[in-house]
């Protein structure tokens, strides 16, 4: 039996129960030749196309499934947008981007048509153009200015690190030796860098060389004196980010080699002295992190960034005692993060982030062989170092976007710090 026909003619049975019986039944025989009629068989539907999980980040739209499959948790792709240097300072290797982490892979700014501006760091950055986006950045390195150009589109990015502070004097004096001195000022930097995409990865490389303090030469009658403090560094990075969703990692190896020498003038002539502090530093590097909770407007992630450090100083010779020094430093290091996000309404975003510094295994050993004296020290130790904590706001407006976070010192009596970081967009 048909319950809708049914159903249909017992209401009009009530409602007109006071009519006369030959009106009643008219009524309900026109009543059951509406509901036949609309309960003739319709087309078949086509079958529907299989549920397709949408990519990380993007918004998925709601679906219904049968009660004994649970729904996947949905991902908002409100989230998933660029921010500035405020956002994600525990380098959490899920976060979404971030202006400044674009810059260091600088095929990432490809398309980008944007004006950034960081007052609390006095740093800028532009990009503009099509087909190959243009970059421009200005910051600081030590009490120098720094300016940053570059280019990129989707198949690869370059750009250009340079820092000058260069003076050359020269002083003549009749009767006199000419002197002339050099002098290159700390922060001093030359770098490169370049990164592409792979498929589901991505490749990041970079190689700089900086002035770290003050250097000055000085060259009286052909000898010359004077102290080099430079650093090489070389890092290389591949990453899943591009094709990531429930799992992030990023592997890398970092190369430094710090320099500091001295030349001393010995009698008619001049002897290179190497100082203690002169040491290679290879570093193996690699980040986890993976989502914790989830829902619609808001998610947590926990991450795992880790470093052995291998530290070889110089072997050390000290002449005028007949000494020789010789350190080594390794190291296991991993900071533990924490990156919480929430999206507020279109314009608001909340985000919340800690993490600490935890010395998992350290050895330090020296050797110092004076004579037939031979001193050895070593030191081992495990340490968990203090939590620093961040939190922020991202508000957006059409073409503008400001970000600020919560200063570290904002327990201090005047909370001079309340604001830890600024900055805004200009978005085209």
């Amino acid at each position: 039996m048909n319950l809708k026909l049914v159903t249909a003619a017992t209401l009009f049975a009530f409602s007109l129960g006071m009519a006369q019986d030959d009106e009643y039944e008219e009524v309900i025989e026109e009543v059951v030749e509406e509901v036949e009629e609309e309960e003739a068989p319709a087309p078949a539907a086509p079958a529907a196309p299989a549920y397709t999980p949408a990519p990380a980040y993007e918004p998925v739209a709601e679906t219904q499934t049968a009660a004994s499959t649970p729904a996947p948790a949905p991902s908002n792709g409100a989230l998933n947008v660029l921010h500035g240097n405020a956002y994600n300072t525990v380098a959490n290797e899920a976060g979404a981007s971030t202006i400044g982490g674009n810059m260091a892979m600088p095929h990432k700014m490809a398309g980008s048509k944007l004006l950034y501006v960081e007052p609390t760091d006095k740093s800028g950055v532009l990009a503009f153009g099509s087909s190959m986006t243009y970059m421009v950045a200005f910051d600081n390195s030590e009490n120098l200015g720094m300016f940053t150009v570059g280019l990129a589109n989707k198949s690869f990015g370059l750009a250009l690190d340079v820092a000058l502070g260069k003076h050359f004097i020269s002083e003549t004096n009749t009767n006199q030796p000419e002197i002339s001195s050099s002098t290159t000022e700390a922060g001093d930097v030359l770098g490169l860098k370049f990164s592409m995409p792979l498929g589901g990865l991505e490749l990041g490389a970079d190689v700089s060389w900086e002035t770290f303090d003050t250097d000055v030469d000085v060259e009286v009658s052909g000898v010359e004196t004077g102290e080099d403090h430079w650093d090489i560094e070389l890092n290389v990075l591949l990453a899943n980010a591009p094709s990531a969703k429930d799992f992030f990692w990023s592997a890398g190896l970092g190369f430094r080699r710090h320099s500091f020498t001295r030349e001393e003038a010995i009698g008619g002539g001049t002897a290179e002295v190497t100082d203690p502090e002169t040491y290679t530093l290879i570093e193996p590097r690699f980040n986890i992190a993976l989502p914790v909770l989830k829902n619609e407007n808001a998610q947590v992630f926990i991450g795992l960034n880790t470093r052995l450090l291998i530290q070889l100083f110089d072997e050390v010779a000290d002449p005028s005692s007949a000494t020789v020094n010789n350190r080594s430093n390794i190291g296991l290091v991993t900071a533990p993060n924490i990156l919480g996000e929430i999206s507020l309404t279109e314009n608001w975003i909340l985000f919340a982030e800690a993490t600490y510094s935890w010395d998992v295994f350290g050895l330090e050993s020296s050797e110092e062989v004076s004579g037939a004296n031979t001193k050895e020290i070593s030191e081992m130790y495990m340490v968990t170092k203090q939590t620093q904590a961040n939190g922020g706001a991202r508000f957006a407006y059409k073409n503008f976007i400001l970000e600020a976070s919560v200063g570290h010192n904002l327990n201090s009596a005047s909370w001079s710090g309340l604001i830890g970081n600024l900055g805004a967009f200009i978005t085209f």
